[in-house]
């Protein structure tokens, strides 16, 4: 049976490959997934993509019939899914033509390095391009649109990133290899206004996001929005439920200092009796130790409001100090007074 946690995750990530795109989002999107799929090769870029999200190569197929791309290439003769021997942990590898690769890099050149304006926002949804040596690529205006931004990073965050709900905390973390796509992850996720931070692990540039409400905007800016608000309500019940148990423990500890206090003036006040020393103290001390004894497991408040008349917990602490002082100067063999 899914854990709730699991639940979730895969309600994300179906939600994200059903996640509508059109117009100058679609060459965006394909250009992150393949994006984040670049190893980082010291010795050339040869060699096939590999991934282990079948469902982020799924999404690329399904995306790359409606892009400038698919009439010069067949993404269908590109991409080789596992045997079911393998099944789930077998790879997926997408054979690029010679050069397409330089292209998705400089794609997110491009991309990272375009202004945006309030005229691109408002720009047509079609796609204008202009032809390069391989492949129709979109022009500057196309490039610097929020819309393309957004989309490469939806199909970047897909093949290279996740949404980690741990025990306590959450976080989204961005994971690239390629040197040449880490630098423009970074400058677009600076445009977010969202508190990322990096480092660098195993080799790879990491992007990482911790607070909750920048992660439900993060996800909702990229077009998943039923899965932020299923996460805003986890987030919401988890602080809950963390608070509740905060409370209940630190009742627990009120509860078992209070009994440690008791126990400990119940067992002075024995003693006091056993050794003669009760009937020499005086009256007020004398009363407040006869009330302990009839009242073993009762809290200072309890046993301050039980005397008569009452007195206050303060008072109580005060009076214990002093009938301690007594029974020990007894003890001593000092005559109390």
């Amino acid at each position: 049976m899914l854990s709730h946690r699991d639940k979730l995750t895969g309600a994300l990530w179906d939600e994200w490959g059903a996640c509508p795109v059109e117009g100058r989002g679609i060459e965006a999107e394909c250009m992150g997934l393949l994006a984040g799929f670049l190893p980082n090769r010291e010795g050339g870029r040869e060699g096939p993509l590999r991934t282990n999200r079948l469902r982020v190569a799924r999404r690329l197929l399904k995306l790359w019939r409606w892009t400038p791309w698919y009439p010069d290439i067949n993404i269908a003769d590109a991409v080789a899914f596992p045997d079911k021997a393998q099944g789930r942990r077998g790879s997926v590898l997408i054979s690029l033509p010679l050069g397409f690769q330089e292209e998705v890099e400089r794609f997110a050149r491009d991309l990272a390095q375009a202004t945006e304006s309030p005229a691109a926002r408002q720009a047509s949804t079609s796609c204008p391009v202009v032809r390069s040596g391989i492949a129709d690529r979109p022009d500057a205006a196309t490039l610097s649109s929020h819309v393309s931004q957004a989309a490469w990073l939806r199909g970047l965050w897909g093949s290279c990133g996740g949404l980690y709900l741990p025990k306590s905390g959450y976080y989204v973390v961005f994971r690239v290899a390629h040197p040449s796509v880490a630098g423009p992850m970074r400058t677009l996720l600076s445009r977010t206004g969202l508190p990322w931070r990096g480092r660098v692990f195993h080799g790879a540039q990491e992007m990482f996001l911790r607070d909750q409400e920048s992660i439900v905007t993060f996800l909702c800016n990229l077009g998943l929005p039923s899965a932020s608000l299923q996460i805003e309500d986890r987030m919401i019940m988890r602080s809950l439920r963390d608070q509740a148990n905060r409370v209940s423990n630190c009742d627990t500890a009120n509860i078992r200092r209070s009994l440690r206090v008791a126990e400990e003036q119940t067992r002075l006040a024995s003693r006091a009796r056993s050794e003669g020393v009760l009937p020499l103290l005086p009256p007020a001390l004398r009363q407040l130790a006869e009330a302990r004894l009839a009242n073993p497991e009762a809290s200072l408040s309890e046993l301050g409001n039980n005397l008569s008349p009452p007195i206050q917990k303060s008072t109580v602490k005060y009076r214990w100090a002093r009938l301690s002082d007594y029974v020990s100067k007894y003890n001593k063999g000092v005559l109390l007074n």
